[in-house]
């Protein structure tokens, strides 16, 4: 296939696919604290340790748009970027308390 046929196909273009990246890695990056701490018994109580990473994932977020904004020519804050960051880490701590309600209910 020649350069010029691989050019002329069209990219599958999807707007704001970035924000469904950070909405996939702070889902994922709640997740994989939240079965660490719990691993390690860091706390007593589930639903503060949920709690707690949901905060410092939105503040995580936060703090990497302010720098963004900040301290880079290139980059510029998005606000979206920050609310799929918080969508994500949301959906993985409703996701986690799901699990564990119906692990307590069938117990």
């Amino acid at each position: 296939m020649s350069n010029s046929r691989i050019e002329s196909i069209d990219k599958f273009d999807l707007p704001d696919a970035d924000k469904f990246v950070h909405f996939i890695f702070y889902f994922t990056f709640t997740i994989l604290w939240y079965l660490f701490l719990r691993s390690v018994r860091v706390f007593k109580s589930l639903a503060r340790l949920r709690f707690l990473i949901f905060i410092v994932a939105v503040l995580y977020g936060a703090c990497i748009e302010a720098c963004q904004f900040l301290f880079t020519e290139g980059r510029s804050a998005d606000l979206l970027d920050a609310l799929a960051n918080s969508l994500g880490s949301g959906s993985a701590i409703l996701i986690l308390w799901l699990l564990v309600k119906k692990k307590r209910d069938n117990n």
